[in-house]
């Protein structure tokens, strides 16, 4: 029974490494460091063949992330060889990704590079709603007339050190759906009106350790800047610190494919509870005396950047957000004829869902926000395509925002090239990070 059970835990060991690995046959760089071209520019696309490659390759070039607009075998030999040049002629998005012939996406068996041509010119399929901001007003004025009541009890202690940090597990309830559950953290001597508030949202997910809150994480925010007051929320209102069972019976039963469940109108669209939680949640962050009164950041990656983005649109106390490969930002990109976002289930029916989902795209109520913004997006993001973010940015009313490339990565950063890796913490991550703390100080 022991060597069964050694067998299956090295085989699933061997499977994980098979599944991240990168292609080893040759690596694809361009011309320009960031990925941006402007119409006009030249696009060049290098391929260094390493020993051992096949020889027999297949390059493909994708625009807007459709179907390809070129295919042909090559032979390279071992080298560095220029295998692609081309003017730009138009506002638009390429993919270009050479590996094993099939191969339909990269990873193990091909390597990719993207390149976005005039950022600045794609427009989002939806057009904001003349109402959105008197909508959103609505749906908040119904959640308040349940009086704000909050349930908190001490965190649980793990593997971060909670010394001068008050921990807190906090429940609030809502009129309709879970409640907010949360963990909320600050520095323990911290004075009246000191800190800002610094939230975090999460990506898509029910059981997985990413989709669920980390009383780790949220010190770790609380020690950014000088301090602050730091949220972790979770998006459906799940328990926290459950045992694994718990989330893998939510996953298979109450939220089973949340995200793509049909819906008649408003009322039983999930997403709306999912952002009305945390308007909610800053309701009561607000009274806290150690919020300084003005500042309030909100950072997510995906699903999480869908929220940081909507909320900062659908509540104007939001004054800065972190997006990092925002979801559900421009659902409808299929309506002007590119990929659109996450989740592309939405998206496919873009038309047909007219009256309902321009209330809840990141890009449509990005029109309404005033905070200082930072995007990132990736040139080889087939979930959260990097054209809709740059039609999020390009909506975004905000008159401070930076958005940045990175022409290697996919959604994951766990699924990058590893050789990519340590410029992307260096171009992207480090700066990212120095704006969100900067800001926090």
């Amino acid at each position: 029974m022991i060597i069964r059970r050694l067998f299956v835990i090295l085989f699933a060991l061997s499977l994980s490494v098979a599944l991240h690995a990168q292609y080893a046959g040759a690596q694809l760089e361009i011309n320009s460091r960031t990925g941006v071209y402007q119409v006009g520019d030249s696009i060049k696309v290098w391929a260094t063949v390493f020993p051992g490659c096949a020889p027999e390759l297949e390059f493909t070039v994708e625009k807007n992330m459709k179907s390809p607009v070129g295919k042909r075998l090559v032979y390279l030999p071992e080298g560095k060889h220029l295998i692609y040049a081309d003017v730009c002629s138009e506002a638009a998005h390429y993919v270009y990704m050479l590996g094993i012939p099939g191969t339909k996406r990269a990873g193990r068996d091909a390597s990719s590079v993207g390149a976005i041509v005039s950022p600045e010119s794609f427009c989002s399929g939806y057009s904001a709603p003349k109402d959105l901001r008197k909508f959103w007003d609505r749906q908040i004025a119904k959640m308040r007339k349940m009086p704000l009541t909050v349930e908190t009890a001490a965190a649980p202690q793990e593997m971060a050190d909670q010394g001068g940090f008050t921990c807190l597990d906090i429940e609030i309830p809502m009129p309709e759906g879970n409640p907010v559950r949360a963990y909320l953290a600050y520095p323990t001597d911290a004075s009246e009106k000191s800190l800002p508030i610094v939230i975090r949202a999460h990506a898509a997910g029910v059981k997985g350790e990413w989709c669920r809150c980390s009383i780790d994480k949220t010190i770790d925010d609380a020690r950014r800047g000088g301090g602050a007051i730091a949220l972790d929320i979770n998006a459906h209102g799940m328990l926290n610190g459950q045992p694994q069972s718990y989330y893998d019976e939510l996953d298979s039963g109450e939220l089973y494919k949340y995200s793509t469940r049909d819906f008649t109108g408003h009322d039983d669209f999930y997403f709306r509870l999912m952002y009305l939680r945390i308007v909610r949640a800053i309701d009561y962050l607000v009274t806290l005396p150690q919020w300084d009164g003005e500042r309030i950041a909100i950072l997510g990656e995906s699903q999480g950047g869908a929220q940081a983005a909507a909320l900062a649109g659908i509540d104007n106390r939001i004054t800065a957000a972190s997006l990092r490969v925002p979801a559900f930002m421009d659902v409808a990109g299929g309506l002007d004829d590119r990929a659109g976002s996450w989740p592309q289930t939405y998206g496919r029916k873009a038309e047909e869902h007219i009256h309902v989902l321009p209330y809840y795209d990141a890009a449509c109520l990005l029109t309404l926000t005033k905070a200082r913004l930072f995007f990132e997006a990736g040139l080889v993001d087939y979930t959260c395509p990097p054209a809709c973010v740059a039609a999020g940015y390009n909506n975004a009313a905000s008159q401070d925002k930076t958005i940045v490339f990175f022409p290697y990565r996919p959604h994951t950063t766990g699924g990058m090239d590893k050789r990519c890796i340590q410029r992307w913490k260096e171009e992207i991550y480090a700066p990212r990070e120095k704006w969100l703390n900067d800001y926090l100080k």
